[in-house]
């Protein structure tokens, strides 16, 4: 009797054995799929962190005034490889965020000519009508190829028309800022079409200065960024006087020292066109 006993006691443990190791693994199982969860959350969370990280750290009113709006940043001649153009998308992606066909974003880039096909032809007139209908917190060029100042005057002639609807008044002034770097476009007109004209320094007794400049060594990421910092700082074009050099140093930085570019025919200053010493 003892020997049966014994016998179905043992069954027994055996049962509540197994039982109690089936149970044990599938929580154990549990557990390790618990722990192993937030791993993956926080992945998740620093490639967040990693877009628009700047704009996300600005107050709430900036945000606010930003959240319609988009800089358009221009990318011509120099600045249109497709090296050049990765490396600044992910600049301004990881600060600000960039528009895609899926997301919204205050940076919309365009490359021309690639961005500006007509008929498969380049026509950089066609920016008039990528922009209309945007609110713009601003507009920064690298590289302007010819033309783009006239589309840019019709961009201009479109915001005061609107101001003035708003507002029943008599309107001068674009509503946002326009910063020019290194353009390749006929000079008057960019300087009457942007805030500041920044290039390179000519060679002495040139009149050819995108042929013959001296293109020095810097770093121009972090000069686009300030750029788009001082806009959102702005809110509005820079006014045009002795103070503006100021404003173009601080956008390049201590790289470099700017100083008005002088006219090499009439030996005139502008007031707005600089160039590096």
């Amino acid at each position: 009797m003892k020997q049966i006993k014994f016998k179905k006691i043992s069954k027994n443990a055996l049962f509540l054995s197994a039982f109690f190791a089936v149970c044990t693994a599938d929580f154990t199982g549990c557990t390790k799929e618990q722990k192993t969860q937030p791993a993956v959350t926080e992945e998740i969370q620093t490639e967040e962190q990693k877009t628009a990280v700047k704009l996300n750290s600005l107050d709430e009113q900036t945000k606010e005034y930003l959240s319609d709006k988009t800089i358009a940043v221009v990318l011509g001649h120099s600045y249109n490889d497709l090296q050049t153009v990765e490396k600044i998308r992910q600049l301004l992606n990881i600060n600000y965020g960039v528009k895609t066909d899926e997301t919204e974003a205050l940076i919309t880039i365009l490359v021309y000519p690639e961005d500006f096909l007509v008929a498969g032809k380049p026509r950089i007139s066609s920016i008039y009508s990528k922009l209309e209908d945007k609110n713009l917190a601003g507009i920064i060029t690298f590289g302007a190829p010819e033309g783009l100042c006239n589309a840019l005057a019709r961009l201009e002639d479109l915001s005061i028309k609107r101001q003035e609807e708003g507002q029943n008044e008599k309107v001068l002034k674009r509503s946002y800022p326009v910063f020019s770097f290194f353009q390749q476009d006929d000079t008057l007109g960019s300087e009457s079409t942007a805030d500041f004209v920044l290039d390179y320094t000519p060679k002495q007794n040139s009149l050819e200065m995108e042929q013959t400049a001296n293109i020095p060594d810097f770093d121009t990421s972090s000069m686009l960024l300030n750029a788009i910092d001082e806009m959102l700082k702005l809110r509005a074009p820079l006014e045009i006087n002795k103070n503006l050099i100021q404003v173009v140093q601080k956008v390049v930085g201590k790289q470099k020292q700017v100083s008005n570019y002088t006219d090499y025919e009439s030996g005139l200053k502008s007031a707005n066109h600089f160039i590096f010493n």
